[in-house]
């Protein structure tokens, strides 16, 4: 996999996006990363609603954990785990243009030393709200404009407050807080709308914006970062033309309330790359990289309509005001706590795989099983994972896949009630016997316990998920000239 960047060299220092919701640090524990995360980080007292703090976990003792680590911290460890799975990165560079054919996508790209050009079998577009390889490849991006404009950024300041989070008739909900030892971070509404959106943010621009929010800059001397946002909206038409997909920014583009966008396309990415992966295989035919776009897209418009609804809480202005307060009475509400941080947060995602069990189609909690593993553990390889609970048959069934697969047979001893099993985030759900979980960690099949095996439903999940068991059908195994042609196009 090569990964061009337009930026010099490795990643900067830039707060940018810092919160790692709760269920993309999963999935970094799925690929046995967290504790690194988590080690450079900080725990998030819990999960924000337009600047209004719910905490799940006063309810649910169980509710996983979620992450404040500064962007450019998170790039630094992707990037280096990235290249010990064997990815090249090129850095100053930067796509140009695109053509592709039935047989691949023809990328031209400009770095330090002059045009060049890269020829891949897929490309991932993950380039901003400008992405160049969106433009290229014909993608609509409809969306609203931007009406309102916030400011932010990393600023050193001589004086600076000890506020945190704040609320005032002028600029309605602001962020001005300590990220690492010499920042603060910043984030302000603007009192008029630039008069370039275009044009790079000004250290004058962010003294503005300071006085006339809190009536003083605090000693503004410099900032190593600045930029600004604002309420418009857009997202891509499709996430997939032909052989070009979209993630991230790219697809979507939103504000920053609530943190859904770093996530968004963390799981954007997660989603995508183990199909490609199996179809590059010759696991899976072409057909597998749709559902890509069937899955993701719903999840895109949904981030961008709760976006839409926190940003016009957070503005100032008396009528707003009141939205605030009942919002906060309202979410006092335990359910109402539960059901708001279980959508921001992407736990109660989930992808429509079928409805005869509640967790078809859901993440798979870390459950804790006998021997001394846990679900996460197994997924660290990025392949599927068949729990084996004790049902009958399915060992004989799973022949065609055994070289493919991850089977376990274990033990699970949940918290009962009632006849049902008690997990995280979901509560009481009926119990199964076996359960099979995607590369990403939800669940493509399960078997419900004391229901009859029936073969042909795991053969199905196993077909569509793992594997063709008629090798014929791929049209894309992975060769020596093959192998290293699924190229990703980063770029701020």
């Amino acid at each position: 996999m090569l990964v061009v960047e337009r930026r010099p060299a490795g990643t900067v220092g830039e707060s940018r996006a810092p919160g790692i919701n709760a269920r993309s640090l999963e999935i970094l524990a799925q690929r046995g990363l967290a504790d690194t995360f988590r080690a450079a980080g900080k725990p998030m007292p819990g999960v924000l609603f337009s600047g209004i703090l719910l905490d799940p976990r006063s309810i649910d003792p169980a509710w996983p954990d979620a992450l404040i680590l500064p962007q450019h911290q998170s790039e630094r460890i992707l990037a280096e785990r990235a290249a010990e799975l064997g990815a090249r990165f090129q850095w100053s560079t930067e796509v140009t243009g695109i053509d592709q054919d039935q047989d691949g996508v023809d990328v031209q790209l400009l770095s330090v030393n002059g045009p060049e050009r890269v020829r891949a079998a897929y490309l991932v577009g993950c380039d901003g709200g400008r992405s160049t390889v969106r433009t290229s490849s014909g993608i609509e991006f409809p969306g609203l404009p931007g009406e309102t404009w916030w400011v932010v950024g990393d600023l050193d300041l001589a004086a600076p407050p000890d506020q945190g989070f704040g609320y005032n008739d002028r600029v309605g909900f602001y962020q001005i807080s300590r990220t690492e030892p010499d920042w603060i971070r910043l984030s302000v509404m603007r009192q008029n709308p630039p008069r370039d959106p275009d044009q790079p943010t000004t250290l004058d621009e962010i003294r503005e914006a300071m006085i006339h929010a809190f009536g003083t800059d605090y000693g503004l001397r410099g900032a190593r970062w600045m930029s600004r946002w604002s309420d418009g909206y857009r997202h891509a038409a499709t996430y997939r033309a032909q052989r070009v997909f979209l993630a991230g920014d790219a697809a979507h583009i939103h504000t920053p309330v609530g943190g859904q966008g770093l996530n968004l396309g963390i799981q954007d990415a997660v989603n995508l790359g183990w199909k490609l992966a199996a179809v590059l295989r010759g696991d899976a035919p072409d057909s597998l990289l749709d559902t890509y776009h069937a899955e993701r897209y719903p999840v895109g418009a949904n981030a961008l309509k709760w976006s839409m609804a926190q940003t016009e809480v957070l503005k100032p202005g008396r009528r707003r005001e009141a939205v605030r307060e009942i919002f906060s009475d309202l979410l006092a509400a335990p359910q109402a706590t539960l059901q708001l941080a279980g959508g921001l947060s992407g736990l109660a995602l989930r992808y429509p795989l079928g409805d005869y069990h509640p967790l078809l189609g859901r993440r798979m909690p870390n459950l804790a099983l006998t021997g001394g593993t846990d679900v996460f553990t197994l997924l660290h390889d990025a392949r599927p994972v068949l729990i084996d609970l004790g049902a009958e048959g399915i060992t004989d069934t799973l022949a065609p896949w055994a070289d493919r697969i991850t089977h376990v047979t274990a033990e699970y001893r949940p918290d009962e009630r009632e006849g049902l099993w008690h997990v995280p985030v979901f509560g009481d759900i009926p119990p199964f016997a076996a359960a099979l979980i995607r590369p990403d960690g939800y669940v493509a099949w399960v078997q419900p316990a004391a229901t009859p095996f029936e073969p042909t439903t795991l053969t199905d999940a196993l077909t569509r998920w793992v594997a063709t068991v008629d090798q014929s059908r791929d049209p894309h195994p992975i060769t020596e000239d093959t192998a290293d042609r699924t190229d990703t196009v980063d770029g701020t």
